[in-house]
């Protein structure tokens, strides 16, 4: 792929012969999101989410996108700590998939596939204790139930993102978005930091 989404560095069609000894961590850490103030989201995750995180739009060539706002500062985080845990309320969909994700290529049909490179993602001889690492395919190579789930959530979260695009561009048509300047302040630092260039749903 020439053009990756946010996080991935590296995406393969899962194989049960040559991923059956890849375990992914559990609990699982977000250190890959936390260089990110922007998290990808789709519509169908706004009922829950909009009580704890703030959804915003970008402007995209294909129609507005919408993204929820973990930091006002570029490339920094807010929810992600140190060592990886996430400390927001919600935990957005794109961050539940990760490293799965679902390849489409033009007449194909679509194949699931993973970041193998991603942090969270171990072999089965490495890192961490055993107990802290779960398994995606059995000793008989079927799925396993984390598997299974990750699956669902893989075709779910594609499904999700069709509509989120066609609501995108309804908003765009019906000229329900403005642009909004978001301000803040780093409790830790002082600094202040401002948000350009987002759009944001016109309640008036």
């Amino acid at each position: 792929m020439s053009s990756l989404p946010l996080f991935y560095r590296s995406v393969v069609p899962l194989n049960r012969d040559a991923h059956t000894r890849l375990r992914l961590r559990n609990p699982q850490r977000f250190g890959f999101a936390r260089t990110s103030h922007l998290i990808p989201a789709v519509v169908d995750e706004f009922a829950a989410a909009c009580r704890h995180l703030p959804i915003l739009f970008l402007p995209e060539s294909l129609g507005p996108t919408p993204v929820f706002l973990a930091g006002l500062v570029p490339g920094r985080s807010a929810l992600v700590s140190d060592d990886g845990a996430w400390s927001g309320r919600y935990l957005p969909a794109y961050l539940r998939r990760y490293p799965f994700i679902l390849g489409e290529s033009d007449g194909q049909p679509p194949l699931v596939c993973l970041d193998d490179t991603a942090e969270g993602v171990l072999l089965a001889d490495e890192g961490e204790e055993a107990g802290e690492r779960v398994a995606l395919f059995e000793t008989d190579g079927t799925e396993t139930a984390l598997l299974q789930e990750r699956v669902r959530l893989v075709s779910d979260y594609a499904q999700a993102a069709r509509r989120t695009a066609a609501l995108g561009r309804a908003l765009q048509d019906l000229g329900l978005l403005r642009g909004v300047t978001l301000q803040g302040q780093d409790l830790a630092t002082g600094e202040s930091h401002s948000l350009y260039g987002a759009l944001a749903v016109d309640e008036g």
